[in-house]
C-alpha cells in the first residue's frame, strides 16, 4: 500500500520535480539495533537512475556518502486520478552494519558513544532528498480516505530516513525490575485515596545499575502511566537526587525545609493516591535518600552506577525505565522484599513531562520514540549552543560556560567548546537540534498535546527564555504570555545566525542575532504574577482554558508555549498548577498529583 502511495505521489510531482524518489523501507523514525545491517529500499521514476546514499557522521554532523544504487531497468505502471501515467522503478541499498559513529558520536568524550543511537540516511538524485514517511503517517495516509496522490502529499514526514537504537549504542538489553525496599502505605484516615504500594527498585542500562521510584494505587482498576523526569544534576553540590521522608504511620511528609530538596517520594505517593501509577528514574550517577520513622521502612539511600552525563545517558536511562513500565509492567512487584504486590493494569495511556534537566531529557525521550500520549516540560533546556553563548554574554569563562552545557567528560577536567571539533556533543544535547530537524513534527507529533511552561526572568536563570522559544517554533506552538496589564512581552529574543547546529567560531561570545516572538495576552488581571519584582514563590495562577478556539476553517492547535511573568527557575510551582493539571485531567481523564516544583507534595 505504502508503494502505491509513493507510485502516486511522483506521478504528481513528475511534471515539477523531474528527479522525485521516495524511500520506504525501514519505515523513518522507528526502533533498530545499532549493530544490526540496514538496507534502505524505495522507488524513482526512470529505469537505471543512480540513487546516491549518504549518512549523517555524528562525529561533524556532515554527510558522508556511503554508495549508490541502480533503479531496476523494469517498473510498474501507475496512472494518477487526474490521469498522469507514470512508470516506478525499484531500487534497494545494503548500508550493511554502520560503523558506530553513524549513530552517536565517538571521537569527542566516551559518554557520547554510548547515548541513544540516532541513525539519519538519505537517499537522494541529483541532489534532491527522496521523501520518506513514518509509522504514524504511513497510517494516516492509508486511513484518511483521500485520493492517494492527495494523502501521500499531505503525510509524508520528511526527506530521511531516521532510526533510533533506543537502548543506547553498544549498550546491552534492559534488565526487569528488582525490588530493593518498598512498603504498602495505608492512605490516611478519613480519606478517599487509595492505599499506595510503592518501592525503590533498580534495573540495569548497558550493564550499570540504575535505581527508580514507582508508585501505584493498591486498589483494584486500570491506571494511566507517567514518568516524571526530574532537574537536577549530580555534582559537588547534590541537586539530582531524590529524597522522601517516611511517618511513622507509613505515609509520607516533606523533607525537612533545612534540605532544600524536593519531596519527591511525597510527589510519586501523591500521583499515585489519585489513580496513577507513577515512576521517575534516579539516573546514573544520582541517588535516592529516604529518611523514615516508620518502623515498617528504615532508613536508606542508594545510588546508581555510572556518572552524570547531562541529557545523554540520562535519556537512555528513561527510555528503559519506560520500556519496563511499557512492556514488562507484569513483572514489576511493589511494597518491600517481603509483602509485594502485582501493579494493577495500566490503561495504555503514558503522559511524560520534566523540569530543568528532566525537561531536556523528556524533549529527547519522546524525540525518540519514547510511546507518550501528551508530554510537558517545564523550565526545560533546548539548545546547549545557546547556553554556551548566555553563559559567555553573562561573564562566564569559556570553561564555565562549557560545564555549565553539560560539554564535560564526567570525572575529567575535560571540557570542549561548540567548535568543528566539539560541537555534536552539544547538540547531542539539544532537544532544539534535532527538533529543527523533524523529529517533533513528523505525524504523531501532529494532534499530540505539548505544554511547555517557562517565565520571563532570564536573572540567575540557568535556562533564558530564549532556548524554550526556538523549540516552541519548531513544534509552532501557540505563544502564550501571562502577566499583568501594562508589561509587554518580549517582541524578539536573542538566537544564533546560521543552520542549528553549526559550530560557533571561537570569536563568538554571545548570540549573535535577534529573532522575532509573537504572544497572545492572556488572564492579565490575574494577580499571581504582579509586582515590580520576582517573589521567592509566586501565588496560584488561574487556569488558562486550553486549547483555544482554533481560527475559523482551521485544524485544532494542540501545541502551546505558557510563559508567566515574574516566574524564575524556581519560584513557579504554584503558578503553573492549575494550567497543568487541567493539562492532565484533559488528556488522561485523572487528576494529576503534585507537580514537583510545589513546596509541598502529598497534601490531602
Amino acid at each position: 500500500m505504502l508503494r502505491t502511495r509513493c507510485a502516486l505521489l511522483l506521478g504528481l510531482l513528475a511534471a515539477t520535480v523531474p528527479l522525485a524518489g521516495c524511500a520506504i523501507s525501514p519505515l523513518s523514525r522507528t526502533d533498530a539495533e545499532s549493530t544490526s545491517a540496514v538496507t534502505l529500499k524505495g522507488y524513482t521514476l526512470f529505469a537505471g537512475q543512480t540513487v546516491t546514499i549518504q549518512a549523517v557522521d555524528q562525529n561533524t554532523g556532515n554527510l558522508d556518502t556511503r554508495g549508490t544504487a541502480t533503479a531496476a531497468m523494469s517498473g510498474t505502471s501507475y496512472k494518477t486520478s487526474g490521469g498522469t501515467s507514470y512508470t516506478l522503478y525499484p531500487w534497494s541499498f545494503s548500508a550493511g552494519v554502520l560503523p558506530a559513529n553513524f549513530w552517536a558520536p565517538q571521537a569527542i568524550v566516551d559518554d557520547l558513544k554510548t547515548s541513544q543511537g540516532h541513525l539519519e540516511i538519505f537517499a537522494s538524485v541529483g541532489g534532491n532528498n527522496f521523501l520518506t514517511f513514518s509509522e504514524a503517517a504511513a497510517n494516516s495516509a492509508l486511513a484518511s480516505g483521500k485520493d492517494p496522490a492527495t494523502a501521500a502529499l499531505q503525510y509524508s514526514d520528511g526527506n530521511s530516513t531516521v532510526l533510533f537504537d533506543q537502548s543506547g549504542v553498544g549498550s546491552a538489553a534492559t534488565t526487569t525490575w528488582v525490588t530493593v525496599a518498598g512498603m504498602i502505605s495505608p492512605s490516611p484516615s478519613p480519606s478517599v485515596y487509595s492505599s499506595v504500594a510503592w518501592s525503590v527498585g533498580y534495573y540495569t542500562v548497558g550493564g550499570s545499575k540504575v535505581y527508580a521510584l514507582i508508585c501505584a494505587p493498591t486498589t483494584a482498576g486500570q491506571y494511566p502511566l507517567v514518568v516524571y523526569n526530574h532537574g537536577g544534576i549530580h555534582g559537588p553540590i547534590d541537586l539530582g537526587s531524590l529524597h522522601g521522608n517516611v511517618t511513622a504511620s507509613g505515609w509520607t511528609s516533606a523533607p525537612p525545609p533545612a534540605i532544600g530538596t524536593a519531596d519527591d517520594l511525597g510527589q510519586c505517593v501523591d500521583w499515585a493516591k489519585r489513580g496513577w501509577i507513577f515512576a521517575v528514574s534516579s539516573y546514573r550517577g544520582e541517588s535516592i535518600i529516604i529518611n523514615s520513622a516508620s518502623p515498617e521502612f528504615r532508613s536508606n539511600s542508594w545510588i546508581s552506577d555510572g556518572a552524570s552525563e547531562f541529557c545523554l545517558g540520562e535519556v537512555n536511562d528513561v527510555m528503559a525505565l519506560t520500556n519496563l513500565l511499557i512492556n514488562h509492567i507484569d513483572s514489576i512487584m511493589l511494597g518491600n522484599t517481603t509483602q509485594k504486590v502485582k501493579i494493577n493494569a495500566a490503561n495504555g495511556k503514558l503522559f511524560m513531562y520534566g523540569f530543568s534537566h528532566g525537561g531536556c531529557i523528556t524533549y529527547r525521550a519522546v524525540e525518540q520514540g519514547a510511546p507518550v500520549n501528551a508530554f510537558a516540560v517545564i523550565e526545560g533546556f533546548t539548545d546547549m549552543r545557546m547556553a554556551y553563548l548566555t553563559g559567555l554574554s553573562e561573564g562566564l569563562t569559556p570553561q564555565q560556560a562549557a560545564v555549565g552545557s553539560g560539554a564535560f567528560q564526567p570525572g575529567t577536567t575535560t571540557i570542549y567548546a561548540p567548535d568543528a571539533a566539539g560541537v555534536m556533543g552539544y547538540n547531542w544535547r539539544s532537544a532544539h537540534y534535532f527538533a529543527s530537524r523533524g523529529d517533533l513534527t513528523i505525524e504523531k507529533f501532529r494532534t499530540m498535546p505539548i505544554l511547555i511552561l517557562h517565565g520571563d526572568v532570564d536573572i540567575n536563570n540557568p535556562v533564558f527564555l530564549d532556548q524554550p522559544a526556538l523549540l516552541a517554533a519548531d513544534i509552532s506552538a501557540t505563544n502564550i504570555f501571562v502577566g499583568p496589564n501594562g508589561v509587554s512581552p518580549p517582541s524578539s529574543l536573542p538566537c544564533i545566525d546560521g543552520p542549528v547546529g553549526a559550530p560557533l567560531p571561537p570569536s563568538l561570545m554571545a548570540p549573535n542575532k535577534s529573532c522575532p516572538i509573537a504572544f497572545t495576552l492572556m488572564n492579565t488581571g490575574d494577580p499571581c504574577v504582579a509586582g515590580a519584582t520576582p517573589p521567592p514563590e509566586l501565588g496560584l495562577c488561574r487556569v488558562l482554558m486550553l486549547p483555544l478556539p482554533p481560527p475559523s476553517g482551521q485544524p485544532q492547535q494542540l501545541h502551546y508555549f505558557v510563559v508567566y511573568h515574574n516566574m524564575n527557575h524556581v519560584n513557579g510551582g504554584l503558578a503553573i498548577k492549575n494550567t497543568f493539571d487541567r493539562f492532565a485531567e484533559q488528556n488522561f481523564d485523572r487528576k494529576p498529583g503534585c507537580d514537583g516544583l510545589e513546596a509541598i507534595c502529598n497534601a490531602n
